[in-house]
């Protein structure tokens, strides 16, 4: 899996949401070593240290360069960013089918965000009809 720096907070590229935003990166300004699928989950990291999965969404093929169109996902917690670097998600022994680690759950997480309407997602109450969560 490849880490991707990207210039802007994913505050700002996700009008302050910080999921969901998508970008484009151009491949001679990335540090990249070999180019990215189509489809293809990479890791993003922002200026303020905060890493986020994202999905290629699109490649765009020109003379000079390639741009690729990326959406950003759930926030990933530092162990979890180490294990998908390292190449260790999706390695699961025999047996382990109906197990659950914490990249599924953040895979769920992303999916429910992505299947939420607009209104219930920048909801500071939780949601239509909820009250202020207790303090």
């Amino acid at each position: 899996m490849e880490l991707i720096s990207v210039p802007l907070s994913a505050a700002l590229l996700t009008d302050g949401r910080g999921v969901g935003g998508r970008f484009v990166v151009a491949h001679s300004e990335s540090a990249l070593a070999r180019g990215l699928d189509l489809d293809e989950h990479v890791v993003v990291v922002d200026p303020d240290g905060e890493f986020h999965a994202a999905e290629v969404i699109d490649v765009r093929f020109e003379l000079t360069d390639t741009h690729y169109e990326l959406e950003l996902g759930v926030r990933l917690p530092p162990h979890v960013v180490r294990d998908r670097l390292a190449g260790a998600r999706g390695t699961r022994r025999r047996g382990d089918r109906d197990r659950v680690d914490t990249g599924d759950v953040l895979e769920m997480l992303g999916r429910l965000r992505d299947a939420a309407g607009e209104d219930l997602r920048d909801d500071p109450w939780g949601g239509p009809g909820a009250g202020p969560r207790p303090v």
